[in-house]
């Protein structure tokens, strides 16, 4: 737990200098101010999270583009370090007032020491817990690359898993802090849930507030999603990064719509971490239709700077966008792996078609509950949505109906939201003006339209995961968002405009709290009981390993290759890995195993 700490400290410290720096430079852009007449204002950050958030996906953009240079280790971290230095000494006064300003918000009440208290838990439980299955499979290998060499032509003929390439990863091997010691950390998913869970503090103002909001009902899906990943956050999964981002961004629009927020600044940034999103997993790629309101915003009037500002967001999402996309050509040979149709390339390390399209097939077949792929792959809808709703746990089961209930209610939402808009726009002469229902004001319009597009994005995703690979750890995000959001608001909206009585209101509100406190408390105390049994000292202080497991070897060129004698893991330490013996499908590129590696057909 202490290196942990350690390591999430020197974390905080590069995520939020390198993105103080990069939104001071953004919002700086005159296109991106507010205008108020001929006077023009910066836009002011309202959470501190939010550099820390930018500085994250920064840092992962300057890793990957790093990875392609070389291994990411020693150099990648004493040059960003030295940026960081520079950054510092640059903005020192506006740091200064920052942090003072910071310092005065956590001291005041008990804020410090409820986020001082978050730290020490979720420390604690990145340091030890179950090890992903796949992290032994293929995530510790696929960083133990990165940190080693970067990237070499053709490495997903390997071990084709590495040709999914997370963006994740990259940045779990900036951090990893392996050119010290010889161990990889892997801290990073847990630094994701800790973000998530500070974002989740806003709950303890509830009774403050008196009244509640729809971003409390996505904090407390997201504060179930913690509770469910807590033992499991050791491992450096992509499915965590991408569920915490996914929330954290969810949450922060629905902040913004609570506060009224007029300025497309932050709806930018946010349809920028969207972005982010999809390279870290690809099941993310419907979280850019968020991109939707922000562009409408900015060429609804094409001002001149609103047009600017729209190509200056296109060039930062080619910025974060890129490296990805060109890192799974290195390995892969193809845009997006293991997607076919996508065929722009003809490289000799290319990963054949039919492999591809088989991997493709069997995530699928696997999501769907099924293991074999010749028997099950080709099952129509029909025939494998019962199998696999029956396979579901008892509350994912209710999750899932609860979806289908709030997709229905959406539909009506929308036909509302129709009915509405046309009604605005024809005004006096609607035959729907004398109702109360319809007569909204065109603030409540664009409200309207931007829970239309919010809710109908997180749908979407949930769609795109059901009808490619619905595992449920893949999509968990979009089940738990996508019926508390509906709901959320159909509660809302229910107890604050057609419910009279103040003193129901305020019981509902208590009976709200109470449950909530009491749910609270018991998922802590699970968790307590649960770790007792796997409690060791040792992690008091240092973090829990990948597994190790009985290997065997080949070699191919200059290089010995291990694969597992039983089974298909191997962890990090028997480098480099392959899941069994390939060394008749594969051969190098050149004489060196860092020249590439290409496929024997």
């Amino acid at each position: 737990m202490l290196v942990v700490l350690l390591i999430w400290t020197y974390v905080l410290f590069t995520t939020y200098l390198i993105g103080y720096a990069v939104l001071n430079i953004i919002t700086s852009l005159d296109c991106m101010k507010m205008k108020k007449g001929k006077n023009s204002k910066t836009y002011v950050m309202h959470y501190h999270e939010s550099y820390i958030v930018a500085g994250v996906v920064a840092n992962t953009v300057y890793a990957q583009l790093f990875s392609l240079a070389g291994g990411v280790g020693f150099i990648a971290n004493l040059l960003l370090v030295l940026i960081c230095i520079v950054i510092a000494v640059y903005y020192r006064q506006n740091l200064l007032s920052d942090m003072q300003s910071m310092l005065r918000k956590l001291s005041s009440g008990r804020n410090a020491l409820y986020y001082i208290l978050i730290l020490i838990i979720f420390a604690y439980g990145t340091a030890h817990g179950i090890m992903h299955y796949d992290s032994d499979l293929y995530h510790a290998q696929a960083i133990h690359w990165i940190e080693d060499y970067g990237i070499v032509k053709g490495l997903g003929n390997l071990h084709v898993r590495f040709a999914y390439n997370s963006a994740s990863f990259p940045l779990s091997a900036l951090y990893s802090m392996s050119f010290i010691t010889g161990k990889s950390y892997h801290v990073m998913s847990g630094f994701f849930a800790l973000l998530l869970a500070w974002q989740c503090l806003d709950l303890k103002n509830i009774i403050r507030r008196g009244h509640i909001i729809l971003s409390d009902f996505a904090r407390i899906m997201a504060l179930y999603y913690l509770f469910s990943i807590f033992d499991e956050m050791v491992a450096p999964a992509s499915d965590y990064f991408l569920s915490t981002i996914v929330f954290y961004i969810i949450i922060h629009w629905l902040d913004m719509n609570v506060r009224h927020e007029h300025s497309y600044v932050p709806y930018i940034l946010l349809s920028l971490t969207g972005v982010y999103a999809v390279t870290i997993k690809l099941s993310a790629a419907p979280m850019l239709l968020l991109s939707v309101i922000p562009i409408y915003r900015l060429l609804h009037e094409r001002t001149r700077e609103k047009i600017k500002a729209f190509w200056v967001s296109v060039l930062i999402a080619l910025i974060i966008s890129i490296p990805f996309f060109v890192r799974n050509i290195i390995i892969s040979g193809w845009l997006i792996y293991p997607v076919t149709f996508l065929d722009f390339f003809n490289s000799p390390w290319k990963i054949p078609k039919g492999i591809a399209e088989f991997d493709a097939k069997e995530i699928k077949t696997f999501g769907r509950g099924y293991n074999d792929v010749v028997k099950y792959g080709d099952l129509k809808f029909n025939e494998w949505i019962g199998n696999w709703f029956n396979n579901l746990g008892t509350v994912n089961k209710i999750m899932i109906v609860l979806d289908v209930i709030a997709v229905v209610l959406y539909i009506f939402c929308v036909i509302y939201f129709i009915i509405v808009a046309v009604n605005h726009k024809t005004g006096a002469k609607s035959r729907f003006n004398k109702s109360k229902v319809f007569n909204i004001s065109s603030h409540s319009i664009v409200r309207m339209m931007d829970f239309i597009t919010l809710e109908g994005t997180i749908i979407l995703c949930l769609v795109f995961w059901l009808f490619s690979a619905p595992l449920i750890r893949y999509g968990v995000v979009y089940v738990y968002l996508a019926f508390s959001i509906v709901f959320g608001r159909l509660i809302i909206a229910a107890l604050y405009k057609y419910c009279n009585n103040k003193n129901v209101v305020v019981f509902i509100f208590r009976c709200f709290v109470t449950l909530l406190i009491v749910w609270v408390i018991y998922k802590g105390i699970n968790i307590i009981r649960e770790d007792i049994q796997r409690f060791n000292p040792v992690y008091l202080a240092d973090q829990q390993d990948y597994g190790e497991y009985a290997v065997d070897s080949f070699t191919l060129g200059d290089m010995t290759v291990y694969y597992p004698k039983d089974g298909d893991r191997v962890g990090y330490y028997p480098f480099p890995a392959a899941t069994n013996n390939v060394s008749e499908k594969i051969e190098l590129l050149g004489k060196k195993f860092t020249d590439g590696l290409k496929s024997i057909n």
